[in-house]
């Protein structure tokens, strides 16, 4: 019952992100008007609304002007429910578990604007890091000297990837907003972890342009988006960086 309970409410929230990775994109109030349609602009009712169920009960199209609504919404709501229960089972209820679920949400929210614009916004950056900063300050949920080595390991590690990349390939190879989501990201999780983390979002990235040069005709040639790949990697340690960790241990020993 606890597991069907942190799936509602990490659903419910997934709806909130939805209206946050829309609004963002647009320039939009997060808080008003209320939930609308983006084709018609006619407010969404409450029974519409539903994390999920709604999205089935309306067979994916506004019930006023039968616009496709986008997959994006239901697979948000979908994530973020999951990945609140995996949360939920890893660290139990605790402190931990309300601060990095809370970062896992924004790790979405950049994933899916970053897909859609190629951009990390800082404005998100900044808000998440001032939430790490208050609840490190209240809680204390990690070490301080691993948070702040973290955060510079993070982005330092990325700048000089960057830098890299750009003597390499003789153009920019990586954002510099993937350079500072790297650094807070380094502050939730310690110096160590991130780097683990990246290398994980690296391999991520790897086979996802892998597996589209391969069966798909148009091969990837140019900038993709790393905010995915990267929050892919945190979320993927965060949950099983201990067993993978102990998997690549037995790999070399």
């Amino acid at each position: 019952m606890e597991l069907v309970f942190a799936f509602i409410i990490g659903s419910s929230i997934g709806s909130f992100l939805n209206v946050c990775i829309y609004r963002l994109v647009e320039k939009k109030s997060l808080i008003f008007p209320g939930s609308f349609c983006p084709e018609c602009k006619k407010n969404i009712p409450a029974w519409s609304n539903i994390p999920l169920l709604g999205f089935i009960l309306l067979r994916g199209k506004c019930y006023k002007c039968s616009a496709n609504i986008s997959f994006r919404y239901p697979l948000v709501e979908l994530l973020a429910g999951v990945f609140t229960v995996f949360s939920f089972l890893h660290f139990g209820l605790s402190i931990s578990f309300v601060v990095y679920s809370v970062f896992i949400y924004f790790l979405i929210v950049i994933a899916f604007i970053d897909i859609q614009t190629h951009l990390i916004y800082n404005k998100v950056l900044i808000v998440l890091l001032i939430f790490g900063l208050f609840s490190q300050i209240l809680f204390t949920f990690i070490p301080w000297d691993e948070a702040l080595l973290g955060l510079a390991t993070g982005g330092l590690t990325m700048w000089l990837i960057s830098i890299l990349g750009k003597w390499m390939f003789k153009k920019e190879s990586l954002g510099m907003g993937d350079v500072k989501l790297a650094a807070v990201a380094g502050f939730f999780t310690g110096w160590l972890n991130v780097l683990i983390a990246l290398y994980l979002g690296f391999i991520l990235a790897f086979i996802a342009i892998t597996l589209h040069n391969k069966f798909k005709k148009i091969k990837i040639t140019g900038y993709i988006p790393l905010g995915p790949f990267l929050a892919g990697g945190l979320i993927v340690f965060l949950f099983w960086g201990d067993e993978i960790s102990k998997f690549y241990i037995t790999l070399v020993t």
